[in-house]
Parts: C-alpha cells; structure tokens; sequence
C-alpha cells in the first residue's frame, strides 16, 4: 500500500488531500509536513510513494523546495496551489521539466482533479518524470541560429541529464553564449515509431527499444547554470512521433 507525504501549513486542505487519497487507494498511509524544513528532514529518512507539496508554505515556496526535494527524491512529485499568474509563471519556468508537478493541482482542491492525477502518476506510472541517471546514453548537440548570411550556427555538444514532454536538462562541454528565451534546436535520439509498436505488442516489456537517428527538436533557453555548466531548454512543440518517442524513452527507463 502506498505511502504519501503531504507538504501543506493549511489544515482544511491537508484533510481534504488527505481523505481523497484514502478514498482513491485503500490502505493509503498519510504521512504530513507543515513546513519545507520538516519535508527535507522526513525524506532523508523516509521514500513515500508519492509527495504533495503546497506552494504557499511558512517557510518556502514550493517550487523552491520541490527542488531541493529532487536532490534526494525521484519520486512523483504533485504542485498545489491557487491559481495566480505568478504561479503559472514560476511552474513553466522552473518546473517544465516536471510532467508531474507542472500539471499542478488547483486549489481548493477537488476530488475529480486529485484523483486524475493519482490514477496518473501513482497507479499507473505514467510519470514523466523518472528522467535521471541517462548517464552518456543520451548524447546531444545544442544549435542556435545563425546571426546572418554566412555567419555559422553556434554549436556546442553535451549530454542530456534530465528530460521531459517539457524539455531538457544539458550538460555542456563548453558555454557558448546564450541568452533566456534565445530559439535553439536540440538534437535528441529516440524510439522510432516501428520500435514503439513492436513495443506495444510484445509481452516481455523489460527490454529497452533500439534509438533512431537523431531527430531536431525545436526550444528556447529557459535557464543557464554557468557555475555547473548546464543549459535548461523548454520544448516549443513536439510532433505526435517525438511525443511519442519520448514517452517510450522515459518508460523504457523506468
């Protein structure tokens, strides 16, 4: 039976996210944290099986701490919060890599929205969000736009350490220079199409699909971290076949 940590000061909607996850998955054992600091101490103890953590809380905000969550916990990991256009703004910019907690749920909380999620992303694992330890399996290239009739593209090679229907974490060899909401094209490797069906249909599903040539997705810069040499980049728009692709990418490292 699943363990649940619940991240939220507010009492009303702790009860409230508390009883639909009981009334969604029998046997659910509800562990809380009013604070940020409590939340960090409990997961360096403790792995549940899923986290809920409220943007408002006495002592961060919970896009900062969903990030300092990440350093210990990959689990899925739900947003809640009232919708505010800072908020909007804070997931897409700092959560775009998260298909779970990106898709965050809107306070006051109700029982249809919280339990598509937990159908989502607790029952049937269809997180996209076990993005890590790719390791040098995921080669990539960045390439910007050229700055005009005969000038070359900047390019700049790396791996892919982190990824999502969202976009992608990067790990450069060398900063070139970029700036916030630059367009960029990032070369990635996945499943080909063949191999999603063959998927599909076979019964021993362990085994990881072969990769396709690479193909060149469309983003822009969202984050640069100069100090740790690493390029956040958020998807423009994934065709059907890349959407695919990476979903079977993502599976196949669960």
């Amino acid at each position: 039976m699943p363990n649940i940590l619940i991240v939220d000061s507010c009492k009303p909607s702790l009860v409230m996210t508390s009883e639909i996850f009981k009334d969604r998955v029998s046997g659910t054992t509800i562990f809380i944290a009013q604070s940020g600091r409590e939340a960090l101490e409990f997961l360096e103890k403790e792995k549940p099986d899923m986290c809920v953590v409220d943007f408002d809380l006495p002592d961060s905000d919970g896009i900062t701490l969903i990030g300092l969550m990440r350093k210990v916990y990959s689990g899925p990991i739900l947003l809640t919060a009232y919708p505010d256009p800072t908020v909007k703004k804070a997931v897409e910019q700092n959560l775009f890599t998260q298909n779970d907690a990106g898709a965050y749920v809107r306070k006051p909380i109700k029982f249809a929205d919280l339990s598509e999620k937990i159908e989502e992303f607790l029952l049937e694992k269809r997180r996209i969000g076990k993005r890590f330890d790719l390791g040098d399996e995921m080669d990539t290239m960045i390439i910007g736009k050229g700055a005009g009739r005969g000038k070359r593209a900047p390019k700049v090679t790396g791996q892919i350490v982190n990824v999502s229907l969202g976009g992608v974490c990067v790990e450069v060899e060398e900063l070139i220079k970029l700036s916030k909401d630059e367009e960029m094209t990032v070369l990635m490797s996945l499943p080909s199409a063949a191999e999603i069906k063959a998927r599909a249909k076979s019964t021993g599903g362990a085994k990881k699909p072969s990769k396709q040539a690479e193909t060149k997705i469309k983003c822009k810069v969202a984050w640069i971290d100069k100090k740790n040499l690493q390029v956040g980049l958020m998807f423009n728009r994934l065709t059907d076949v890349q959407k695919k692709g990476v979903e079977a990418l993502l599976r196949a490292n669960f």
